[in-house]
């Protein structure tokens, strides 16, 4: 089993690149020894993803009532609690989450981190608000990382 896996999920659509963002902050930070990636709407590809790592971190825009910008961390037991769901992606995160958890594929750790997003417009690069929540949470991101003893 790998160590810590984290995954920026996201689409080319504006706001939506906020995983992506995340990710791209963490690589300039110097975390490069770390399994990162990005996933344009993985849907249920996502499953294998999760697998053989001890911790996995995702990050996802998402559409509820929040600020735009406003970041929110989700464990296992919050999922009910984003009926808006963390993608506007037919079979989204929490679909593929839940049926991860059916079929045993979990992790041990997971943490599930929302980006609260506003236009989605293909082509558009993200909001500054967007751009600056995902450096915010590249840095509690990244400052959590190595109490794990990565």
């Amino acid at each position: 089993m790998s160590g810590v896996r984290i995954l920026g999920i996201g689409s080319p659509s504006g706001d939506d690149q906020a995983g992506w963002l995340v990710v791209d902050a963490l690589l300039a930070g110097g975390l490069d020894d770390i399994d990162i990636d990005k996933l344009d709407r993985p849907g249920a590809s996502l499953i294998p993803m999760l697998e053989n790592a001890a911790w996995v971190i995702l990050i996802d825009a998402m559409q509820g009532s929040g600020r735009v910008g406003g970041i929110q961390r989700f464990d296992r037991k919050d999922w009910p609690d984003y009926r808006h769901g963390l993608s506007s992606h037919g079979f989204g995160v929490l679909a593929a989450l839940s049926l991860a958890r059916e079929l045993g594929s979990l992790p041990p750790r997971l943490d599930l981190y929302g980006i609260e997003i506003g236009s989605t417009n293909p082509g558009e690069d993200a909001a500054a608000v967007i751009a600056a929540a995902a450096q915010q949470l590249a840095r509690r991101i990244a400052d959590e990382l190595p109490r794990t003893g990565r």
